[in-house]
């Protein structure tokens, strides 16, 4: 019973967290203001910065070639009809109030959960700590990061794959494959069940290799980092990251596509052409599509749809309908499935 009222107040403690103190609050009701001033965020502004002269690189090469068109910088970045489109003014609305639910809510949520994974692994390993040799062969290595972050790309690979074959979860992601038009922002369109499901698998699998090397080597994670950042995670982010949900085609070429998923390959996988369906599920790294046999790689650059095949575009068309109407297809999914089970059985 001790241990139970311990794990309740420890998680009661996390998903307090927020309300602690004023500070605190502040703090988590800026989620939005914080995706951009982060440097850790995925959209944080260097990595915003980066991926923009990147774009500038991308403008001049293509007017050389002549294929950008007589079109200005700016209307080749930031064009009015992709950034003023109805679906991306339905983005800026949802993720103003989602980064606010977010961490307020969610986030210490997952933060919980993740200990809970992590010391439960721990004692399941604790008695490998015959292999502490392993500590001065790994540790101050750029094995360390590398081998973190393949474990944490390869969480959020089972969660994207399993989004997508299970029925009754597609209709959250949905909500991120609805975007008509991809902006940074439409990185943060995702229903908080979406979010839920990636990071439970990703604390999953990192609180697992996390207890592992613990236990293993005799000491803590100490990963190497740049602004608080795993430096491998930094270095993929610094690199055009923002492209991956925009209208600027950046392809790694027919060799590098095989280890990085590319912004033109995630682009492909929002595309409602049905030979892109399911393809390039991966985050950073392609080969685990490769594996899966869901890598594809274009040769050239292709004209891409976005949006969700068959669906009504209404039902994505204002934000409550993006939080609520997932709840209202999913339960009738598992409707259908219950009354197609009990009508497979054999009647007495």
């Amino acid at each position: 019973m001790t241990t139970i009222d311990s794990f309740l107040e420890k998680s009661a403690g996390y998903v307090l967290a927020s309300f602690q103190s004023r500070d605190a609050f502040l703090a988590a009701i800026s989620g939005a203001v914080r995706a951009v001033a982060d440097v850790q965020s995925q959209t944080g502004w260097l990595s915003l910065l980066t991926s923009l002269l990147i774009g500038l690189i991308i403008y001049v090469v293509e007017r050389r070639r002549g294929s950008a068109g007589p079109v200005s910088i700016a209307k080749f970045l930031f064009p009015r009809e992709i950034y003023l489109q109805r679906s991306a003014i339905v983005d800026y609305k949802f993720v103003a109030i989602d980064l606010t639910i977010k961490l307020v809510v969610y986030t210490p949520l997952i933060t919980g959960f993740s200990m809970l994974v992590y010391r439960a692994a721990a004692a399941s390993f604790a008695g490998l700590s015959a292999l502490a040799p392993l500590e001065g062969m790994l540790s101050g290595t750029i094995a360390v990061p590398i081998l973190a972050v393949v474990a944490a790309d390869f969480g959020a690979f089972l969660a994207h794959y399993l989004m997508h074959r299970i029925p009754f979860l597609w209709y959250f992601h949905e909500v991120h494959h609805s975007a008509e038009v991809l902006t940074p922002v439409t990185v943060y369109r995702t229903h908080p069940v979406n979010s839920l499901v990636n990071a439970v698998v990703a604390a999953f699998i990192a609180g697992i290799g996390a207890a592992f090397y613990t236990s293993t080597t005799g000491s803590a994670v100490n990963l190497p980092t740049m602004f608080g950042i795993n430096v491998v995670q930094f270095a993929y982010h610094s690199f055009a990251f923002q492209l991956r949900h925009s209208h600027i085609w950046l392809s790694y070429g027919p060799v590098l596509s095989w280890i990085f998923i590319s912004p033109a390959q995630h682009q492909v996988h929002h595309s409602t052409d049905p030979k892109h369906w399911d393809k390039n599920f991966g985050f950073m790294f392609a080969f685990w599509d490769a594996i899966c046999g869901s890598l594809y790689i274009p040769r050239a650059r292709e004209t891409l749809h976005f949006g969700v095949p068959d669906a009504d575009p209404q039902d994505f068309s204002t934000v409550p309908k993006l939080y609520f109407l997932p709840f209202v297809k999913a339960t009738r999914c598992l409707q259908r499935r219950v009354r197609r089970a009990f009508a497979e059985q054999p009647r007495a």
